[in-house]
């Protein structure tokens, strides 16, 4: 019987068709709303963050309050005045705060904020260690700097002294003695408060223990006479006398917690070899601290967010550290996405700043800013290794090997005009620097009547200077192995000087092993750069001749009486115009004696991700606690 279609079957078609779209608008509401619900929970999880931001901004204002210091400006500025004599502080005497520590830039508040992701920042040269107050490099340094912190240090805008660790202080008018109030909030990682004990600890018993290999620190921290424990939250520096960097010192060294840092210091020896230990109070820590599994080089350093932080914590979730010495590599490795950050030559920066497939995903950054510091070449002024004294050991000498160097024809074509000429430590662009002193001219006829001067000729007509001895001009130039613009430096300065006579041999090393050289003083010359951490650079440190024992800093073992006078003298005048008198005196003795040949002040050039956001150009450097990176953009490899 053939089936036929009726009203009944058009009936059930139709409330089927019905069922089925009602299930689909069912479906679409549904969507809607689990959208809203996901923005509305995304939009919870921000104010949530901001919330958190914001009570921490409370919790240290009723601090402030607490401590007698009322912010009457800017929080970042050291703009506060007291309210009241509070219970820590001395009567009568002007109690100092900065606010609350907080971001300089808030990313909380930029649109598409988002926490979480590893910043990776190549290093060009491998630290040996980044054990606080025995890394002896920049790279250690900006590790430590990460993880441990100051009672104070530079706002990056200003400039002018902030208080991190330190809540507020007292400074006395005639400059012999520092109170400061630690926060109560301040912890370190592992959740133990910091105390004025940690302070006192850290300085008397950690850094000025002679047994520790913290020598070139000594030299640097040395104008405070003793440190009392005033209660839990206060301590008192006592300074030897009136000096400008009094509180740049107390406020400087980092604080290391004393219940950590005791026991490994039971055995001083095998502390000094230890490469990773480092523990402190700042945004990041280690991701691991083990006295027996330390972190070694050449491994990349792994930081993690310190979720015990009592500051505005970082959005990243971690930072790392890898090295690639060699330049072109270290290219190529951050263009195939290994790297956030890396520092190019100036070649590489011209080659890629107007590139529009590297300006897609990177930014090339160039700026001077506090932390920028000056190649040089240093001379040995002293015996190497114990033994024999190099030509150098003449002023003379000096003087003419700065004249045979054609600097302007360097910074063209090896630093391609991106650096400016430096005559001394102190930066055209402070007030510190002479203006009135001009770089040595490239002058091969004076330079060589130096030569002469000194006893150095050509006698036997073969081509190379000889002295009165017969001993030939030759010299050995050691330098970091890996910078191609080093190399090529060091290439081109060869051929110069085989011109005229001298022989130079090139000494490239691995950079984890060139402070072992440093220490033993065992080079005739060696070629990097400094870099400063201060607005104001204390010569001392470097050039002092009481910086030449123990394995200090002047390792170039260069003594001027005219130096040590006028270092003592700057560090002890108050005065900022009458110390700056003192400071260009210096500068000319530095001019005139050529300890170094100085070459190029370094503007601060890198190569950065797109994909990073809130990297702020500041006078100081940069802020990397402040990152946060886009949700939108691929992860770097790792």
């Amino acid at each position: 019987m053939p089936n036929k279609f009726g009203l009944k079957d058009f009936i059930t078609i139709l409330l089927l068709l019905a069922v089925a779209v009602s299930v689909w608008l069912g479906m679409v509401q549904s969507d809607r709303r689990w959208s809203k619900l996901q923005d509305t929970e995304l939009r919870q999880d921000e104010l949530g963050a901001q919330l958190g931001q914001i009570n921490q901004r409370l919790d240290a204002i009723a601090n402030d309050l607490e401590s007698g210091i009322v912010v009457t400006g800017n929080a970042n500025g050291m703009s506060s005045t007291p309210a009241a004599t509070a219970s820590w502080a001395r009567p009568g005497v002007e109690i100092v705060g900065t606010g609350a520590w907080d971001f300089t830039t808030d990313p909380t508040t930029q649109a598409g904020y988002t926490e979480g992701g590893v910043f990776t920042e190549i290093f060009e040269g491998q630290p040996s260690k980044i054990t606080p107050y025995l890394y002896a490099d920049v790279y250690g340094r900006r590790v430590v700097d990460f993880v441990s912190e100051s009672l104070g240090w530079y706002d990056p805008i200003e400039l002018t002294m902030r208080g991190r660790l330190a809540e507020a202080w007292q400074y006395d008018p005639d400059g012999y003695w520092l109170r400061v109030k630690i926060r109560d909030r301040a912890r370190f990682s592992n959740g133990d408060p910091v105390t004025a004990e940690d302070v006192r600890w850290t300085y008397d018993d950690f850094l000025f223990n002679e047994q520790i290999e913290a020598e070139r620190f000594r030299s640097v921290y040395n104008a405070i006479d003793r440190i009392d424990v005033i209660s839990d939250k206060v301590v008192e520096f006592h300074f030897l006398e009136p000096r400008f960097d009094n509180l740049q010192q107390a406020f400087g060294f980092k604080i290391l917690p004393k219940n950590v840092y005791e026991p490994w210091l039971e055995s001083p020896a095998t502390f000094n070899q230890s490469t990773g230990l480092i523990v402190g109070s700042g945004p990041f820590r280690l991701d691991r601290v083990d006295a027996d599994n330390q972190w070694t080089p050449p491994n990349d350093i792994m930081l993690v967010r310190n979720e015990q932080y009592w500051g505005p914590k970082t959005p990243l979730a971690g930072y790392r550290y890898t090295t690639i010495a060699d330049s072109l590599t270290r290219l190529t490795a951050y263009e195939n996405n290994t790297g956030d950050m890396m520092r190019p030559t100036g070649e590489q920066f011209i080659a890629k700043r107007d590139d529009p497939d590297f300006r897609e995903n990177s930014l090339a950054r160039q700026w001077y800013n506090m932390r920028g510091g000056y190649s040089f070449i240093a001379w040995q002024c002293g015996p190497r290794n114990g033994e024999r004294l190099t030509p150098f050991a003449d002023k003379r000498v000096r003087q003419a090997m700065t004249m045979l160097i054609d600097r302007d024809r360097l910074r063209r074509e090896i630093s391609k005009n991106l650096a400016r000429p430096a005559t001394g430590p102190f930066l055209s662009s402070t007030p510190q620097a002479n203006p009135e002193i001009d770089p040595w001219p490239y002058d091969v006829d004076r330079g060589l009547a130096l030569l002469n001067e000194a006893g150095w000729s050509d006698t036997d007509a073969d081509g190379i200077l000889e002295n009165e001895r017969g001993d030939e001009f030759r010299f050995e130039i050691t330098f970091g192995a890996g910078s191609a613009s080093t190399l090529q430096f060091c290439e081109f300065l060869r051929a110069e000087l085989a011109k005229v006579g001298v022989v130079m041999e090139l000494r490239p090393i691995d950079w984890s092993v060139l402070q072992d050289k440093l220490n033993r003083r065992d080079f005739d010359a060696i070629t990097f750069a400094w870099s400063a951490s201060a607005p104001e650079n204390d010569p001392n440190q470097i050039w002092h001749s009481n910086s030449i024992e123990n394995q200090g800093d002047n390792f170039i073992q260069w003594a001027s009486e005219d130096a040590d006078r006028l270092i003592e003298l700057g560090r002890a005048t108050l005065d900022v115009d009458e110390r700056m008198k003192v400071w260009h005196e210096l500068h000319a003795v530095f001019h005139e004696e050529q300890p170094y040949t100085f070459l190029s002040e370094l503007p601060w050039m890198r190569f950065t991700r797109q994909r990073v956001q809130n990297m702020q150009e500041y006078p100081s450097g940069l802020e990397p606690y402040e990152y946060w990176i886009s949700a939108e953009t691929l992860p770097v490899r790792p």
